[in-house]
């Protein structure tokens, strides 16, 4: 692209939502193609990997999932909620460990398997019934592209003081912690 052309408008929201996969998977391969003993590059993609899935994870809940509302069972969602947990839930596994640690390797190779089948699940159910459904795939499209970049400018900042206002659980905690997982002493 030309220094100076005006950016691509972003594409609708199943395109941007298939990149999104597409850019994980890349980081999963990345992250495979390192040997063990290139510990700080392993954590850094890994790092990468958890930020990028938390912030996807976040802004399908926000923005894809209920666009499905009444467009697919309700039981659909739940499971595909549920999954998003599940993630969640290894993300902040991944946290507590260092590329060294027994169960690294471990728990990203279960990452990864849990990942492939709810981007499976996704591609295969999810995103062809909202294609069907004459859903504004555009203008979901714009509002997650906005969306995505707000998150991402929160994310960049410095984390706020303390307040007792302050909305919680913007994505679960996830890259809260990875933040305090990279200030902390590692292990000799």
């Amino acid at each position: 692209m030309h220094p100076h052309a005006p950016p691509e408008p972003p594409a609708g929201i199943l395109a941007q939502l298939r990149a999104d996969h597409a850019h994980v998977r890349a980081l999963f391969h990345q992250f495979a193609m390192l040997d063990r003993e290139e510990e700080e590059q392993r954590e850094r993609v890994v790092d990468d990997l958890c930020d990028d899935m938390a912030l996807h994870a976040a802004l399908e809940d926000e923005l894809f999932y209920p666009a499905l509302r009444g467009v697919v069972d309700d039981s659909l969602l739940e499971d595909a909620a549920l999954e998003h947990d599940s993630t969640r839930e290894l993300i902040l596994q991944l946290e507590s460990l260092f590329p060294g640690d027994d169960y690294f390797d471990i728990a990203v190779a279960v990452l990864a398997d849990e990942f492939e089948q709810h981007v499976a699940f996704e591609e295969t159910v999810l995103f062809p019934a909202l294609a069907g459904a004459g859903v504004d795939q555009l203008g979901l499209g714009l509002r997650l592209h906005a969306r995505r970049a707000q998150l991402q400018s929160d994310l960049a900042s410095a984390p706020p003081a303390i307040d007792g206002t302050e909305p919680r659980d913007l994505l679960r905690g996830a890259t809260r912690a990875l933040r305090e997982r990279r200030s902390r002493p590692r292990p000799r």
